[in-house]
Formats: C-alpha cells, structure tokens, sequence
C-alpha cells in the first residue's frame, strides 16, 4: 500500500503557499536530459495536444516545440518561472485534482514526480484518464519506497526516504501500479528511472529511483 511519509499542508491554499515558498528557495526540477529524454520518449507529433500537470517551471513544455503545450500547476511561483521557460505554452494556476479541461482532450498528458505530492493522488490520477483521448498516452512518474539508495539510507541512519516536499508519498512499483489501475488507468509499460547512472542498470528494477509509468485511459 502507498505509504504517506508526512503532510504539513492540509488544504488547496496552504499547499500552494507551501510550494511558493519551497520554490523561491530554489525550483524543484530534474536535470535538462531528463526532459529532453521525456521528450523522445513520449514520441509526440506536430501539433499534438500535451498537458503537464504539475508542470513546475516548465522544463518539459520547453521541449516540445511542436506539440501544443498546456501547463497547470498550484505555485504561482512555478507558473512564473515556466512563463520564461515555454512561452509558447498555455499556463494555468490550478489544482491538478479539478482539470480545467473537456474530457478526451489531449493526445499526451505527462504528470512527472507530482502525483504523489497532490492532495488527492487518486483525484489527480482520474483527472489524467477524463483528459486524455482514448488512443493518448498518460505519463507518470513516481517514487520508488524500497529505492537501493534508500534502502541504504535506512542501514546508515536508520531512516527513510524524504524528497524535502510539504506532502509525500512512496510506494513499491506495484503498489503504484495498483493506484493507477484503481483510478481509470491501465499501465502498459513501467520504465525504471536512475537518473542516468549507468550502473544502476545492474540493479533490479524493483529497487530503482522511480518508475515512469506509461499509461491509457480506461474505457
């Protein structure tokens, strides 16, 4: 089961100043070939319909020139930021369980290392199914609970995994897979994500960083 590591904002509003907050200290980002990578590996076409959810600075949206780019995120910190950094797309201030979208609307919609961060993984989780079309693809990324590194980290110090974030959440690759499935998702494929460090490869992949989840609404 998915297991809460803590919340410190119990409310739409208190979140939001929370991850104001946590970004001017500095923006909660990946590095720059992650996004490029996401990019290949979401293989949009020219003037595909994509939407972040939980888009943060607007790394991904920048790499995807031709796709028709929606970005929605509770910061307005973040929407900021991605303001600069994909110009070209659609920003909104909002909360990812209440997508401003018609249903079937988008032929991708990535949702990386957020789901577990909303106030309702489950809500965000159907909101990503209502809005994409029947044949897109829904991206996930999340966090591994029994992560090697972590696992290491609890032999050492005698604790557990912590991103530094107002509201977490950790689970196993199935036990994130069932959460999807739950919630008007089917997961087709289950990537491991190390970060790119090449001998991570000789690790299980039940034991990697996080997992991207490429998925499709359920009909």
């Amino acid at each position: 089961m998915v297991w809460e590591r803590r919340v410190q904002a119990t409310g739409e509003e208190a979140l939001r100043q929370a991850y104001n907050e946590r970004h001017e200290r500095g923006f909660l980002r990946d590095r720059d070939r992650f996004y490029r990578a996401m990019a290949q590996w979401m293989q949009t076409r020219s003037g595909d319909r994509v939407l972040e959810s939980g888009c943060g600075g607007g790394y991904l949206l920048r790499e995807l020139p031709e796709c028709t780019c929606f970005g929605l995120d509770i910061s307005d910190v973040a929407i900021q930021e991605a303001k600069s950094a994909a110009p070209q797309a659609h920003l909104i201030l909002g909360a990812a369980e209440h997508l401003p979208f018609k249903s079937d609307y988008f032929d991708h919609v990535a949702c990386l290392g957020n789901l577990e961060h909303f106030l309702s993984p489950e809500a965000g989780a159907q909101e990503l199914a209502r809005v994409c079309k029947p044949d897109g693809a829904v991206w996930i990324l999340l966090p591994n609970s029994y992560y090697s590194g972590d696992l290491w980290r609890v032999i050492r110090f005698g604790y557990g995994p912590d991103h530094h974030q107002p509201m977490e959440r950790f689970g196993t690759i199935n036990e994130w897979r069932d959460l999807l499935e739950a919630n008007h998702l089917v997961v087709e494929s289950v990537r491991p994500y190390n970060r790119f460090k090449w001998w991570k490869r000789l690790m299980p992949k039940n034991l990697a960083y996080h997992f991207l989840y490429k998925c499709r609404p359920r009909t």
